[in-house]
């Protein structure tokens, strides 16, 4: 049984880490990706017709097709899935593809490595057909603030959040006054300051759950400097402070040790307080029920994917379904 498969469903409306079918000539089912500077740029040919879905029952002894689990039933033409990501590493959708093609699927996934702030409303006009990069607390703030219609229809991973130090080995020695970093944007710096309390350097406003910001602290006993800096620089700048809470995917890219950090912030996908974080699929919510996006996540959600994550990240990420 695949876990947290549809926790989108739970996260709809909650707070806020594509598929247009389209034929095509190769038949090798190998994953493309190309690299697009704005989302204005992308093409996507939608000239498919799905009467072509099926075979001609006229011209076949014995129809074999049956439709798998998703409810997909494999084309006798290719059939092209886009999927956005703010990656260009090309090891988890060639995991995927290679479980699409052992399954017989005839999808063909081409990924494109487009910058975040453009990838839901890419998704939305239709420039892509998935994208598979944010978690449901990003993705429901951005569904919000720009009144998207889009639905989240799988889980893929969950990238931890710890602390990290340059300077100290031991919460202890983090001096009185000491500069804490944290993410200054609003949905991680909520988790960030989840992981000081965790840690015990801090106290929150119990209401304010993952959406606390610096002023829901209620008791800081060290008399910490709480310093906001963008995500993707805090690991450039733990030299600066005594601490920093950062994104272990950073963390990597930095060359900091994630399996010694500071502290570390067990990933328990049973917490209330972690499950918003959960890395997600998302597709316009018109095609959200849509067989060959379903089969992609199930295919996603796969022993192979599964292995690809764990090979891909060291630990930097977890997968949120079982391998089965």
């Amino acid at each position: 049984m695949k876990k947290s498969k549809f926790l989108s469903l739970i996260f709809a409306g909650a707070l806020a880490l594509s598929l247009t079918a389209c034929g095509g000539n190769d038949t090798a089912a190998q994953p493309s990706q190309t690299n697009v500077a704005d989302a204005s740029a992308i093409t996507t040919d939608t000239g498919s017709d799905d009467s072509s879905v099926a075979a001609d029952d006229a011209n076949a002894d014995t129809d074999t097709t049956s439709a798998s689990s998703t409810g997909y039933v494999p084309t006798e033409e290719p059939i092209t899935v886009v999927i956005g990501t703010t990656s260009d590493d090309p090891r988890l959708w060639d995991a995927l593809q290679e479980e699409l093609d052992a399954r017989g699927d005839n999808i063909i996934i081409e990924y494109k490595n487009i910058d975040g702030a453009l990838l839901n409303q890419a998704v939305a006009d239709g420039d892509i057909d998935l994208n598979s990069f944010q978690h449901y607390a990003y993705f429901n703030q951005v569904k919000e603030d720009q009144s998207l219609d889009l639905t989240a229809i799988g889980e893929t991973l969950i990238v931890p959040l710890d602390l990290f130090s340059n300077k100290y080995t031991s919460l202890d020695e983090i001096p009185d006054g000491g500069q804490i970093a944290v993410p200054a944007d609003a949905t991680n710096q909520g988790r960030a300051l989840n992981v000081l309390k965790n840690a015990g350097l801090i106290s929150l406003d119990p209401e304010a759950g993952t959406s606390a910001t610096v002023k829901d602290i209620t008791d800081n006993p060290k008399n910490l400097t709480i310093v906001e800096l963008e995500g993707s620089q805090i690991a450039r700048s733990l030299d600066d402070v005594d601490a920093a809470v950062i994104n272990c995917g950073y963390a990597v890219d930095a060359e900091l040790d994630i399996n010694n950090p500071l502290y570390k912030d067990e990933i328990d996908l049973s917490n209330p307080e972690q499950q918003p974080y959960i890395n997600i699929i998302v597709a316009k919510t018109s095609e959200a029920e849509n067989p060959v996006y379903l089969e992609v996540v199930d295919a996603y959600q796969s022993a192979g994917v599964y292995d690809a994550t764990i090979d891909r990240f060291s630990g930097a990420a977890i997968p949120t379904f079982d391998r089965e």
